[in-house]
């Protein structure tokens, strides 16, 4: 299989976008949705959730940016000519 170009694949894009957002600053409206719809299903209050989530994210980031490099995946390169 030829390699494909990293900044061409959707994980990479992901994660970065992710990290960014942890990074700069994970917007608490998005934070506190989320939490307070998982709340009303969950025994634990919305504040808990939200820590957690955020506790949480660098990992499932990682995972979801490694979940395409399993099995028979192409192998990544950093020469752009590869796009063709």
């Amino acid at each position: 299989m030829p390699p494909i170009f990293f900044a061409w694949t959707r994980s990479f894009w992901a994660t970065v976008v992710g990290f960014a957002i942890l990074f700069f600053g994970a917007p608490a409206e998005v934070v506190q949705g989320a939490a307070q719809l998982l709340a009303w299903a969950l025994p634990w209050s919305a504040d808990e959730i939200g820590a957690a989530l955020l506790r949480i994210a660098p990992m499932v980031l990682w995972a979801f940016a490694m979940q395409q490099r399993s099995g028979a995946a192409r192998p990544y390169t950093t020469d752009p000519r590869a796009l063709r």
